[in-house]
């Protein structure tokens, strides 16, 4: 049996807040979030909030595949990387975020 393919996510949720950036190499990029119900930690922590946003990132068709879906649910795959920056010369490790590999539009069934 073949090894699970690392560092793989698949994700459904509500697309919003997307964005248009520019790389270095002069590429165009989309950010955006996925927003996802969070877990239910207990009675002690029922009043915060339910959804979370889940960072994502694109480019080229995947790009244009999350801009066409603005607001709709999707289902999303890619694999998670953090950003590295330089602030000042010092090296700094920023958010994790998934690199999306396949942007799909998904509907909810009726039971």
């Amino acid at each position: 049996m073949p090894k699970p393919e690392q560092n793989r996510v698949r994700l459904y949720g509500r697309l919003e807040d997307i964005r248009q950036r520019w790389t270095p190499d002069g590429k165009l990029a989309v950010i955006a979030a996925l927003t996802i119900p969070r877990p239910k930690l207990g009675a002690s922590r029922a009043r915060i909030q339910e959804e979370q946003p889940i960072p994502l990132r694109a480019t080229g068709e995947q790009a244009e595949a999350l801009q066409k879906h603005q607001h709709q649910l999707v289902s999303i795959e890619g694999c998670l990387r953090r950003r590295y920056y330089n602030r000042e010369g010092e090296p700094h490790w920023g958010q994790v975020e998934v690199w999306v590999d396949l942007c799909r539009p998904e509907t909810i069934e009726e039971t």
